[in-house]
């Protein structure tokens, strides 16, 4: 019978390509949620400014004549 040792090869440390792109594509997921949220923040805020101005000048009509009045100089 032959003598046959059984041996553990050394693996190194260093990623493979799979593991580099999954790490990758999970930044990439977490910079677009990240984006998405402080979008949908951004929009949410405009909303609740716009509600604000309509009810404090009266109305959509007052809110149109107050903004041309405002870039114009007239009211």
């Amino acid at each position: 019978m032959e003598n046959t040792a059984i041996t553990r090869e050394k693996t190194a440390a260093i990623p493979t390509i799979h593991e580099i792109e999954q790490t990758s594509s999970e930044l990439h997921k977490v910079g677009m949620y990240t984006t998405a949220a402080f979008a949908a923040a951004i929009g949410v805020w405009s909303i609740i400014c716009l509600s604000s101005a309509l009810i404090s000048t009266g109305g959509p009509v007052a809110l149109v004549k107050s903004l041309f009045g405002a870039m114009f100089g007239s009211m």
